[in-house]
């Protein structure tokens, strides 16, 4: 692992010298050891080469199935200047980029074959008189753990370690949109590399078709967010609830969650799963609701029952709890048991204890209205078809509305302003052979047509595996002024990746 400390620590004093001197002296054929050795010696962080003992681990992603993905260098960017250092030796010399907060991405965009720009260590949670600056790599159990002290909380979303750097960048959909709107709604300024290296600050007032395309477009594309200003909530507590139902019950149950949700309080914030721990023949799917509510535990309680009036069944198990925000998000990421260090993915922490996903097929749609009939039946068909032993699946709905839709869909780079639900389908494994991955595949395409006909868009940060029509799906009427502020920020298409804005 090369760094400027141990470049120094072991006389690396010529080589520093070079690089004083400019980046011209870089040989056209970059690549060689000598040119990563003069990029580590500009760098504060550490640059991870294939030759180094912890490649294996820096070249991760959340997903196991990218482990075959090997970039020629990975680096851990502390500093703002670390990150333009990065970008102008790759820009001057023509090497790839992609950036990684978090690594969650569920189609890999945030690695490649070139240079990673990883920029987890950028992770700074600060607070302000009025509103919170986070870090690109501030995850988000570390986020609220930050601003308990202060009486200020942040919208977050459904899984603890992802970052702001593809969260907010995306739209930002968690059980507080109905109440609170998307996390891209709260971001007030940013302070963004671009693709030149120089550094800008955009607002409502400054840069703003840069601010505006920040919200919502998806992350890898303007440039990279160093700093991330945002309007905290006000969200003293989370009534936090899981309910069991019966797969027996699923025809009436997924219909009224819908009608459910429609009617609830914005207060309310719900997540629908189905589920198959093992999809092999004969074993019996589930059926769980959860959520937060941000009010009161009896109207929680009062919105619990009327779900099981508007469905006729009642469910198999619940638990709610009263608990402070903080402690509400820790429980809705199962983390509530073990300490905020233990609640990140192996190898973050020393005490980590989340493990990666292996392989992971998705295929995601948003719907802008409740479904008929007979799209709910053949939803939960496909779900329950074509078994195969040892694949996981699930069927993940998210609600939506409420805040979110009261911004016009111009008004961010976020278009589907109308939506009122995600669902999908999800198949995953620990390690997938040719025929685990050619069932996943086979699932996620039948579930994906049965859900393209009834669906008004998709949701960038939870990218399905196809989705042949992914620009009008993403971004709907907002696609062309995309185009031209990424013309305007970066015409030469330096930040792309497969569904970038202008690939």
């Amino acid at each position: 692992m090369l760094n400027r400390r141990n470049l120094l620590r072991v006389g690396g004093s010529a080589a520093l010298a070079v690089v004083a001197s400019g980046e011209g002296l870089l040989s056209p054929a970059f690549g060689a050891d000598s040119d990563w050795t003069r990029l580590a010696g500009r760098l504060q962080g550490d640059l991870v080469l294939p030759g180094d003992a912890n490649y294996p681990y820096a070249k991760q992603l959340q997903f196991a199935a990218f482990d075959s993905v090997n970039p020629q260098a990975i680096a851990y960017c502390e500093t703002v200047a670390d990150v333009q250092a990065c970008v102008r030796v790759a820009r001057r010399n023509g090497v790839g980029v992609r950036v990684r907060s978090g690594g969650h991405n569920f189609e890999g965009w945030s690695t490649g074959p070139g240079l990673v720009i990883d920029v987890s260590r950028l992770n700074h949670v600060s607070v302000g008189a009025s509103t919170v600056h986070m870090g690109p790599g501030a995850a988000s159990i570390d986020a609220l753990a930050a601003l308990a002290p202060h009486n200020k909380q942040i919208i977050a979303g459904t899984c603890p370690t992802v970052c702001p750097g593809g969260f907010i960048s995306g739209g930002g959909i968690g059980n507080q949109t109905r109440m609170f709107g998307l996390g891209a709604d709260r971001l007030v300024s940013a302070k963004v590399v671009l693709a030149d290296g120089s550094v800008v600050h955009c607002s409502p007032t400054r840069e703003s078709s840069l601010f505006w395309a920040l919200r919502g477009s998806g992350g890898g594309t303007f440039g990279i967010v160093v700093d991330f200003e945002v309007k905290p909530i006000d969200a003293p507590n989370m009534v936090h609830f899981v309910t069991y139902w019966s797969w027996n019950d699923a025809q009436r149950m997924f219909p009224a969650w819908q009608e459910w949700m429609a009617s609830a309080p914005r207060a309310l914030g719900s997540t629908f799963v189905g589920y198959l721990f093992d999809a092999a023949p004969g074993n019996a799917p589930g059926i769980g609701i959860t959520g937060g509510f941000h009010g009161p535990k009896s109207q929680l309680d009062a919105e619990l029952a009327r779900l099981s009036a508007l469905s006729g069944a009642q469910p198999v198990n619940t638990t709610v709890r009263d608990l402070s925000y903080v402690d509400g998000m820790k429980a809705a990421y199962l983390c509530d048991t073990i300490s905020t260090s233990q609640c990140h993915r192996v190898g973050q922490t020393p005490d980590a204890v989340l493990p990666r996903t292996g392989y992971q097929t998705n295929g995601f749609r948003l719907f802008n209205r409740s479904l008929d009939s007979s799209t709910n039946d053949a939803i939960l068909t496909a779900f329950e078809a074509d078994r195969h032993a040892g694949q996981g699946r699930f069927l993940q709905c998210i609600a939506m509305g409420g805040a979110a839709s009261d911004i016009n869909p111009r008004s961010t780079a976020f278009w589907n302003r109308d939506a009122q639900f995600l669902a999908g389908y999800v198949a995953l494994g620990e390690k997938a052979t040719p025929a685990d991955e050619a069932a996943a595949t086979a699932f996620i395409d039948k579930g994906s047509a049965v859900l393209d006909p009834a669906s008004s868009g998709a949701y960038v940060n939870f990218p399905s595996s196809k989705l042949p029509n992914w620009r009008e799906a993403y971004h709907g009427g907002n696609y062309p002024r995309l185009l031209r502020v990424k013309q305007a920020y970066d015409p030469g298409n330096f930040f792309s990746h497969p569904r970038s804005i202008g690939s």
